[in-house]
């Protein structure tokens, strides 16, 4: 079977080794002729901020979300998710959480059954999440800041896809201090792996 791929890229700058590293990406995927969409966040400006109104309505259906409804139905397309950011704050970057918060809804991603106190996964379309990511500290200190980024993925969005969704991190750590070379490498290593 193959898999439908959806790339999400976050990151401001177009010159960033975060853009550099979604280049990578697509360019392995296109290798391995897999259906992809993309979703870049930054270029189509998107907005990350929960409105008073979202938060109110956060338990109704999703068709009243029109503006979101390309993010929902890419989604739910996708059997296998590519998240492609900096980790800033020992974190996903404002936009990208957004999208978490706004697209990642009731009636999308999870349900709460009348009479349940605990949401149910809805994403079971999903078998893989992959995170590209770039972090400028080193993975020592990621660990000792407890890997915030890695629990919000593991521990949030990969329970609300399949059962047997399966995560893979292909990350560079301190990137503050690495060379040409060593960022070089890295993208290398993030294209080697899609394709």
């Amino acid at each position: 079977m193959t898999a439908n791929t959806l790339v999400v890229i976050c990151h401001p700058n177009p010159d960033s080794l975060t853009r550099a590293a979604a280049g990578r990406v697509l360019a392995g995927l296109g290798d391995a002729g897999r259906p992809v969409r993309v979703i870049d966040l930054d270029s189509m400006a998107f907005d990350p901020r929960l409105t008073t109104s979202e938060k109110r309505a956060h338990l109704g259906p999703p068709e009243h979300r029109s503006d979101l409804a390309d993010h929902i139905e890419s989604l739910r397309w996708a059997t296998e998710l590519v998240l492609v950011y900096p980790t800033w704050f020992s974190g996903q970057p404002a936009r990208l959480k957004g999208w978490f918060d706004r697209v990642w809804m009731n009636g999308v991603a999870w349900e709460l059954p009348p009479g349940a106190n605990r949401i149910r996964g809805r994403l079971r379309n999903i078998r893989r999440i992959h995170v590209v990511t770039s972090h400028g500290s080193t993975r020592r200190v990621n660990w000792l800041q407890g890997n915030g980024g890695r629990l919000t993925v593991n521990r949030t969005l990969r329970v609300l896809c399949h059962p047997w969704c399966r995560t893979r991190w292909v990350a560079v750590y301190d990137i503050d201090n690495a060379t040409p070379a060593d960022r070089e490498r890295w993208l290398d290593r993030v294209e080697a792996a899609f394709s």
